[in-house]
């Protein structure tokens, strides 16, 4: 079930082309994905409104907007520069999460994780400079979105006494409404009939079908696994967008994108390994004197 997860959501890159080039703008891409989840989530989150209750009204309004800010920079990402490009920096998120956690959860990183930051922003240098300088403001749109994606896995913590549902309806519905205002002002709510097939698949199948399989494989499988599984999905990303739209990564992205993936990786197994510590009682040596 993780293994269909990832495959569908990596299907993001193809699809994003394949609007661009029917004509629909990366803001009206990113409002009818999150309205059309949000459709969906909202009657099965009904029932479970209260638990928002459990926390302040801060983590649900930050959770919007970091949601909203992952969504939109990744899908404004991917129509201008190489879907392997958005994917893979929009998984610079452990950088992120390495900053933030200190500031907004008093959770003190360790020396290793300094280790995970710098194995990543090695890699996001070699992807940046290895571009030509017509790419850059594009690539830095692409690591806006990691630092969305960074900020949602933060605040999605202090959420944690909330209805998984009913946080998945909150930010897609939230950030329907705000890119909502977006699409009035500059952009166009009008789509022609393939456009809107394409929407739909965008949003039912690449979004929606596979969020609601992963709150489902959740229940059998640990967290640590379940995201290691879901790294087919920076992997798969570019496969697909090539065999369907024949975009070939750029090199830098071959070399770039492996190191960010490896911290990616030593990210979670760090965490599974504090998760243990913590069970056990067992401090891990690079914790200890850390308050």
């Amino acid at each position: 079930m993780l293994i269909a997860t990832a495959a569908l959501w990596s299907l993001a890159g193809p699809l994003i082309k394949l609007l661009k080039e029917a004509g629909v703008d990366g803001v009206a891409i990113a409002f009818y994905r999150s309205a059309i989840g949000g459709v969906v989530f909202l009657p099965l989150a009904l029932r479970r409104l209260g638990t928002l209750r459990n926390v302040s009204i801060l983590w649900p309004i930050g959770s919007v907007v970091a949601f909203t800010a992952m969504t939109v920079t990744f899908v404004i990402a991917t129509t201008m520069t190489a879907a392997a490009n958005a994917i893979i920096l929009q998984y610079t998120s452990p950088i992120w999460v390495f900053l933030l956690a200190p500031l907004l959860l008093k959770e003190r990183p360790g020396k290793v994780d300094g280790l995970v930051l710098l194995i990543a922003m090695a890699g996001v240098a070699i992807i940046f400079f290895g571009h030509g300088t017509a790419d850059i403001p594009w690539l830095a749109v692409a690591l806006a979105s990691g630092l969305g994606f960074g900020t949602l896995i933060v605040v999605l913590r202090g959420l944690r006494r909330v209805n998984p549902v009913v946080v998945a309806a909150m930010n897609t519905l939230g950030s329907g409404l705000l890119l909502a205002i977006a699409v009035a002002l500059w952009g166009s709510f009008d789509v022609t009939a393939r456009q809107l097939g394409l929407l739909l698949v965008l949003g039912l199948v690449q979004f929606t079908l596979p969020y609601v399989m992963f709150s489902w494989a959740l229940q059998y499988v640990e967290a640590h696994r379940a995201a290691l599984i879901l790294l087919l999905e920076p992997t798969l990303n570019p496969l697909w967008t090539y065999l369907i739209v024949a975009e070939v990564p750029p090199p830098a992205t071959f070399i770039g994108g492996p190191l960010i993936l490896l911290s990616v990786v030593g990210w979670i197994l760090l965490t599974r390994r504090r998760e243990t510590a913590a069970q056990t009682g067992h401090v891990p040596a690079e914790a200890r004197g850390q308050g």
